[in-house]
C-alpha cells in the first residue's frame, strides 16, 4: 500500500481544474496532508470556442457551494435547457431534445418504469418533447425563475445545464481552488519505479516532481497514459463518421439569449451553435472522407450567408482508451476518450470519471497493483463511453440521402447496438428496464435522453404505444396527468423571466 502524499495533475483546462477542485476537496475534507499540484503552461493557451454541459455541472456547482451568480458573471456563461436538432431526420424538420424529465415528478404507476406520460404522447401522435417544461422554455427563450422581493426564485423542479467558454471556466475554478500549487512548465519525460508505477515527472525547466498519483489531463496528446503506458485506443470511427471540427465565432444578433444548443445537420456533418453572453461559439463537425477543410468552410459560409474566420481545423479520431487507470496514472477528459461534440458528452464524462474515482476508489493509501480494483473502474468507464457511442449513433438514423456522406452513414455506420434498440422499441417503448445502473446512481444516458431523440427521428410506433397503454390500463391516468402537467408548465412559462432578464439580474446582483 502506498500513501498518497503527492498528486500531480498534468494539464489545465476544464478537465484539469475540475479534477484539481474535486480531489483537493476530498483531501481537505478527509484531513489528509496531500500536496496537489497542477501543471499548466502559459505557452499552451486554451482556446475557448463554446462548450455545453449536461445537468451534472449544475449538481457540481450546488455540491461545492459555488454561487451561480458569480459563475455567470465571471465565465460569461448562459443557461442550457436542451438541444434543438435541425435537419437531422430530414431537411426542413426540427425536433427538441430537452434535458428535464417530467416522469420523475409524476405519480408512480405499475409497471413502475413504464414512462406513461411519454407513451401517451406517442400514442396520441404528439411529439414527446411537448410534455417537457424545458421544451417550452427553449421555445420561449425563458428560464424558470421569477424576481420577487428583490430575489430570484427558482420555480422548476428540474436541473438544467450551461453554455460557456472552457478557458473562462478553468480560470474561475483556479481562483476558487484551495491548497493547489500551480506550476507553469512543460512536461518532457517521466521516471518509473520497479513495479512500473510513475516515480517522477520531469519538466522543461529542469524541475523534477515526485508523484504518488498522476492525473493525465494532457488532452489528445495522452502524455502519460498513452506515451508511457502505451494504452490501447479503441476507435469509434466506424459508427461516428465525423472526424474533423472547424470552430469559429458568430456575433449575437438577438436581444434575448437563446437557451439551447443548436445542432444543425449539414450535407457532410453537422454544425453546433453555443451561446455565451459575449458571442456564439460555433463549429462545423464533418467527415474529411467527402470534403476538404476549404470545402467545409465554403459550405458553412453558404449556409450562413456570410464569411467566417475559423479558429483552426482539428482532426480527431473518435473513440476511447481500453484502460483509463493504469498503475498510479488516471486519465481524465480528452486524454481518456472523445466521441464528438454532439450531446455534451465530454465534460459530463470528465465529471463522472473524477467523481466516481474520488467517491469509491480513492483512499489515503492505495495499492496501485490491485488489478481487480483497477479493472472494475476501467470496465465501468469503458461501458459509459460505449453507451454514449450508441446514443450518438442513434442520431444518425436519418431519412437523409442528399449527399455521399448521408448515403455512407445509412449504408455503413449504424451499429448493431443501435439496430437492436430500434427493433426493441418497435414492440415496447423505451424504459429504464432497458438500462443498467452501473455508475452508482450517477446520471447517465438512459431512456430519459433517448425518448426525445428516437421520437424526433420517427422511430417509435404509435400502434405499439397504444397497445401498451391499453395493456397497463393507463390511458385515462396518463391523459389526466399529461393535461395537468401541460397546464402547470404553461403557468410556469407565464411567470418565468426571459433568459436575458435572468442573466442581467444574476450578474448585477
Amino acid at each position: 500500500m502506498k500513501q498518497i502524499k503527492n498528486v500531480v495533475i498534468l494539464g489545465g483546462g476544464t478537465a484539469g481544474w475540475l479534477a484539481a477542485y474535486i480531489l483537493s476537496d476530498f483531501f481537505y475534507s478527509n484531513k489528509l496532508n496531500t500536496n496537489v499540484k497542477i501543471i499548466e503552461s502559459s505557452k499552451i493557451p486554451t482556446i475557448g470556442v463554446g462548450e455545453g454541459t449536461t445537468s451534472i455541472f449544475y449538481e457540481f456547482l450546488k455540491k461545492y457551494n459555488l454561487d451561480e451568480s458569480d459563475f455567470l458573471k465571471e465565465t460569461k456563461a448562459t443557461l442550457k435547457f436542451g438541444i434543438v436538432h435541425k435537419d437531422w431526420k430530414e431537411l426542413g424538420y426540427t425536433y427538441y431534445g430537452p434535458i428535464d424529465d417530467p416522469q420523475l415528478i409524476a405519480p408512480k404507476n405499475k409497471p413502475e418504469n413504464f414512462e406513461y406520460l411519454k407513451a401517451y404522447a406517442v400514442a396520441a401522435g404528439r411529439p414527446v418533447s411537448e410534455i417537457h417544461l424545458h421544451t417550452m422554455l427553449m421555445q420561449n427563450k425563458k428560464v424558470p425563475y421569477t424576481f420577487k422581493n428583490n430575489n430570484l426564485e427558482l420555480i422548476s423542479p428540474f436541473y438544467y445545464a450551461y453554455h460557456f467558454d472552457n478557458s473562462q471556466v478553468a480560470s474561475y475554478l483556479n481562483k476558487r481552488s484551495k491548497n493547489i500549487e500551480i506550476i507553469d512548465d512543460i512536461y518532457t519525460s517521466s521516471t518509473q519505479n520497479v513495479d512500473g508505477t510513475i516515480k517522477s515527472l520531469c519538466f522543461e525547466s529542469g524541475l523534477e516532481l515526485d508523484v504518488d498519483l498522476v492525473i493525465d489531463c494532457s488532452g489528445f496528446k495522452k502524455l502519460i497514459i498513452g506515451d508511457v503506458f502505451k494504452t490501447k485506443w479503441i476507435s469509434y470511427q466506424d459508427n461516428l463518421p465525423v472526424n474533423r471540427a472547424m470552430p469559429f465565432f458568430l456575433d449575437i444578433k438577438e436581444e434575448n439569449y437563446i437557451n439551447y444548443t443548436l445542432a444543425w445537420a449539414q450535407k457532410y456533418g453537422w454544425m453546433w451553435q453555443i451561446p455565451t453572453q459575449e458571442r456564439i461559439g460555433a463549429g462545423y463537425v464533418y467527415c474529411d472522407q467527402f470534403i476538404s477543410p476549404d470545402q467545409a468552410q465554403e459550405e458553412i459560409e453558404k449556409v450562413l450567408g456570410h464569411k467566417i474566420e475559423p479558429r483552426r481545423d482539428i482532426k480527431f479520431n473518435s473513440g476511447r482508451l481500453e484502460k483509463y487507470w493504469v498503475k498510479n496514472c488516471l486519465a481524465i477528459g480528452l486524454s481518456s476518450g472523445f466521441l464528438e461534440p454532439l450531446e455534451a458528452t465530454s465534460i459530463h464524462s470528465t465529471l463522472i470519471q473524477i467523481i466516481l474515482f474520488a467517491t469509491e476508489y480513492l483512499k489515503k493509501e492505495m495499492d496501485f497493483n490491485n488489478e481487480e480494483l483497477i479493472s472494475n473502474f476501467n470496465n465501468r468507464i469503458g461501458r459509459q463511453f460505449d453507451d454514449f457511442k450508441t446514443f450518438l449513433n442513434m442520431h444518425y438514423v436519418s431519412k437523409r440521402r442528399d449527399s455521399k456522406f448521408w448515403q455512407y452513414v445509412a449504408d455503413e455506420c449504424i451499429s448493431e447496438e443501435t439496430k437492436k434498440f430500434i427493433s426493441l422499441w418497435q414492440d415496447e417503448l423505451p424504459s429504464l428496464d432497458h438500462f443498467d445502473d452501473y455508475l452508482s446512481g450517477l446520471p447517465h444516458v438512459q431512456s430519459q435522453l433517448y425518448y426525445p431523440v428516437v421520437d424526433g427521428l420517427g422511430l417509435l410506433s404509435k400502434e405499439s404505444a397504444r397497445e401498451q397503454m391499453s395493456k397497463y390500463d393507463l390511458r385515462s391516468t396518463s391523459r389526466k396527468y399529461y393535461n395537468d402537467f401541460s397546464e402547470k408548465f404553461n403557468e410556469i412559462i407565464k411567470d418565468s423571466l426571459t433568459h436575458s432578464q435572468y442573466i442581467n439580474l444574476s450578474v448585477n446582483s
